[in-house]
C-alpha cells in the first residue's frame, strides 16, 4: 500500500484538484483507492459529490475522537472511497495543542484500516502545521504541487524543512516530488518557473505536466472527477498520465521501502535474499560495479533483472516477483556470474558449479 500525501502550504496551487482526479485516475486503472480530506475547508469532500452538511462524521471524529476511518469513510466512486472533512476539523489543531502523541493521530488510524487499499491518497491543508505533520508522518510519499507562480514555489521550502525534520526527529523518511500544475502554455513567465521546479528538483519532479484547464474547474463545481466529467479534456488525458507515472513509480517504490533503514533493524547491512511486500529482495556488496543483474530459473536463466545502486553505497538491489516455489539464481557483475555470498544454501548446477538457492512460501 502506498501513502501519499499532497502538500503546499499555498492554496490555489492545484492540489485538491490533484488529489481527487489522480485518485480518479488510479481507480479507474483497477487501483483500490482511499482519499482522506484532511483540509477543513473539506473541497476535496465537496469535489467527489458528498454533501458536507449532510455529514455525522467526518476526520475530525478519527483525529481526535479516535474513530476508526473506516466507520466514516464513504464509496463515492467504484473502487474509490473518500474520509470525509468538515469544517470543524479546522479546531483540530488548537484542540491538540499540548497533546501527547498528537503527531501521531493519522498514522495510528492509518495502523488500524483493515481493508486492503492500494492507495491512500491525502489532501494536506494549505498550511504548514498540525495537519500537514500528521499527514508527512503518516504517508511515506509527498506530491507537491507547484503552479506557475513565484509564491508557490517559495512557499516549497517550509514544506521540505518539515519533510527534514521528520527526518532527523523520527527516523522518518518522506520520499517527494513536485508536480508543475496549473500551466498557462502561452506564458512565458509559466515556462520560466517550471525551469525552475524541473532545475531544483531535478529527477523529484513528474514529467507530466498539468495545463491550465476550464473542465477541470467545471467538473469540481458539479462534484465530479474529471474521469467522468469528460474523458475528452485535456484535464483528463494529463491526470490519465500522472496516474500511469505514479503506477510505473511501484516496482522502485518497492524496493526502496523494502531497504530504507530502520533503528532496529537495519536492512541493508543483510544480505541474501529477504521476502519483501511485492515480491523478494536480492542483494549483493559489489562496490565499483559498472553494472550487476540478478538470474535464475524463475526467468529460464535468459533475461536477467538489472540491480540498482542509487545512493552509491556499492549495495546493488532488486525484487523479483516470484510465486511460492524453489530458485536457483546467480549474479552478474560486470559479466562475471557469481553465486550469492551471504546466501549459504546452494545446489549443484549442469556444469560442475553451484548455484545459490531460496525458497518462497
Amino acid at each position: 500500500m502506498r501513502t501519499i500525501a499532497l502538500a503546499n502550504q499555498k492554496g490555489g496551487c492545484g492540489k485538491t484538484t490533484t488529489a481527487i482526479n489522480l485518485s480518479a485516475c488510479l481507480a479507474y486503472k483497477g487501483k483500490r483507492v482511499l482519499l482522506i480530506d484532511l483540509d477543513p475547508q473539506a473541497h476535496a469532500t465537496m469535489g467527489v459529490g458528498v454533501k458536507v452538511e449532510d455529514l455525522t462524521r467526518s476526520m475530525y471524529e478519527v483525529m481526535l475522537e479516535g474513530a476508526s476511518i473506516e466507520d466514516i469513510a464513504l464509496e463515492v466512486r467504484p473502487l474509490m472511497d473518500i474520509a470525509p472533512a468538515a469544517v470543524v476539523l479546522g479546531a483540530a489543531e488548537q484542540r491538540l495543542a499540548g497533546v501527547d502523541g498528537r503527531e501521531n493521530r493519522l498514522l495510528n488510524a492509518l495502523g488500524m484500516i483493515h481493508k486492503a487499499y492500494d492507495y491512500i491518497i491525502v489532501d494536506c491543508p494549505p498550511s504548514i502545521g498540525l495537519l500537514t505533520f500528521n499527514a508527512l508522518r503518516a504517508c511515506n510519499e509527498a506530491m507537491i504541487p507547484i503552479e506557475a507562480s513565484f509564491f508557490s514555489l517559495w512557499g516549497v521550502g517550509r514544506l521540505l524543512d518539515m519533510i527534514d525534520l521528520i527526518k532527523e526527529e523520527l527516523s522518518h523518511e518522506v520520499r517527494y516530488k513536485a508536480l508543475c500544475t496549473i500551466y498557462d502554455g502561452r506564458s512565458k513567465f509559466s515556462a520560466e518557473i517550471a525551469d525552475d521546479v524541473f532545475s531544483n528538483f531535478k529527477d523529484r519532479v513528474y514529467e507530466t505536466i498539468i495545463h491550465t484547464n476550464v473542465k477541470l474547474r467545471e467538473a469540481a463545481s458539479y462534484g465530479m472527477p474529471i474521469t467522468e466529467y469528460s474523458r475528452r479534456s485535456r484535464g483528463y488525458r494529463e491526470y490519465l498520465k500522472l496516474a500511469n507515472e505514479v503506477l510505473r513509480e511501484e516496482a522502485r517504490v518497492s524496493v526502496e521501502e523494502a531497504v530504507q533503514t530502520s533503528v532496529d533493524k537495519p536492512v541493508k547491512e543483510i544480505y541474501g535474499p529477504v521476502p519483501v511486500p511485492g515480491g523478494v529482495l536480492f542483494r549483493i556488496n559489489a562496490p565499483g560495479a559498472h553494472s550487476v543483474s540478478l538470474i535464475g530459473n524463475f526467468n529460464g536463466w535468459a533475461e536477467s533483472v538489472t540491480m540498482n545502486d542509487d545512493d552509491d553505497d556499492g549495495v546493488w538491489i532488486a525484487i523479483a516477483r516470484l510465486d511460492p516455489g524453489t530458485y536457483e539464481y546467480k549474479f552478474i557483475v560486470d559479466g562475471d556470474w557469481r553465486n550469492d555470498p551471504s546466501n549459504p544454501v546452494d545446489v549443484d548446477d549442469t556444469h560442475g558449479g553451484k548455484n545459490s538457492l531460496v525458497v518462497v512460501k
